[in-house]
């Protein structure tokens, strides 16, 4: 290959760089770490944030932030200099500073002091510097805030029955990293046994099987990360009288309050049909005494008949017969008597 042909395939890349060259004399490339910054609470965190561009009269840099799980384009405005001026519209202002006093010289980098769990979240470094337009003029940096966890909250059932189960729940609002949580038993000589429980150390729950006595208790729910741990209370009282047999022993009571209810109906009906049957009116006579075989006005009785009969057959024998009215009278006599 002749150096003419050389010369041709060496000029068009050298052409594209130069181009590129001048290109990248008027955009701006801005810098910042890949990774998240961590830093513990309480502490001063740099956020860094590096540029490059030919810094000229209309040079602007801005900070925006974005809290929590808000989208970084929703980010507030926290630091603005422009004309050598500095402006700080946010509640970070007495926390917040530049790193270098002047930020013209390829460093925007801010320092935050005295870092709240409120400060983590996104932080967008932007700069513009008209007419650099091309290039990368924004960087996003996410700071971690490490903090141990907070006081955690127990909550659960605090009584159960033999053989029912319970459930405990224990939570901090916060810690960075995500605590791990583990469950004791106070006052016990014997760690938890595993076959009545089931441990959720992420979620921080705790069920327990098929309760026994033993299983009465104040239990501690320790919340735990690098830098610290807190714990809270909760206590459990197991009855003596297992689920089935208090639902055996309800039924049972009511079988009897049924049965007592009946009882005392039957008995409220018993006492008004007696009382009903008192009341009637009863036929009572007040004159003179009758005697069983006496017959009332106006009944005929064929006894009597007979008698009458009897007496007239007896008159007409005694007078067909001779003999004295005074025999006959004394017969008539002795009949009535």
């Amino acid at each position: 290959m002749d150096a003419h042909m050389v010369f041709w395939k060496c000029r068009v890349p050298c052409f594209l760089f130069f181009i590129w060259s001048l290109n990248c004399g008027v955009c701006v490339e801005v810098t910042v770490p890949r990774d998240p910054v961590m830093q513990q609470k309480g502490s001063n965190v740099e956020i860094p944030c590096h540029y490059k561009t030919s810094v000229g009269k209309n040079f602007v840099l801005e900070w925006r932030f974005a809290g929590g799980s808000t989208a970084p384009d929703a980010g507030t405005q926290i630091l603005y200099f422009a004309n050598d001026v500095l402006y700080k519209p946010s509640r970070q202002a007495d926390r917040l500073s530049l790193l270098n006093k002047s930020p013209t010289l390829g460093d925007a980098s801010i320092q935050l002091n005295n870092i709240r769990a409120s400060d983590a979240g996104t932080y967008i470094c932007e700069v513009n510097n008209p007419p650099d337009f091309d290039g990368t003029g924004t960087g996003l940096v996410n700071l971690v805030v490490l903090m141990p966890p907070s006081t955690p909250v127990c909550k659960g059932s605090t009584s159960g029955h033999i053989g029912s189960d319970v459930t405990f729940s224990c939570s901090s609002s916060e810690g960075v990293p995500t605590p791990i949580y583990s469950w004791t038993l106070l006052d016990s000589k014997q760690p938890l046994p595993t076959s009545h429980m089931v441990q959720n150390q992420e979620k921080g729950t705790l069920v327990l099987t098929n309760l026994t006595l033993q299983l009465s208790g104040t239990y501690r729910c320790t919340a735990t990360n690098e830098f610290g741990h807190h714990s809270c209370q909760i206590s459990l009282h197991v009855t003596g009288v297992s689920k089935a047999g208090a639902v055996a022993g309800a039924l049972i009571g009511a079988i009897l309050a049924l049965f007592l209810l009946g009882a005392i109906v039957l008995y409220i009906l018993r006492y008004r049909r007696n009382r009903l049957a008192k009341k009637k009116p009863q036929s009572e006579y007040s004159g003179n005494e009758i005697r069983e075989d006496a017959t009332a006005p106006g009944i005929f009785n064929p006894k009597e008949r007979r008698d009458s009969k009897s007496e007239s057959q007896l008159l007409e024998n005694v007078s067909s017969r001779p003999g004295s009215a005074s025999t006959t009278k004394s017969h008539l006599k002795n009949l009535i008597i």
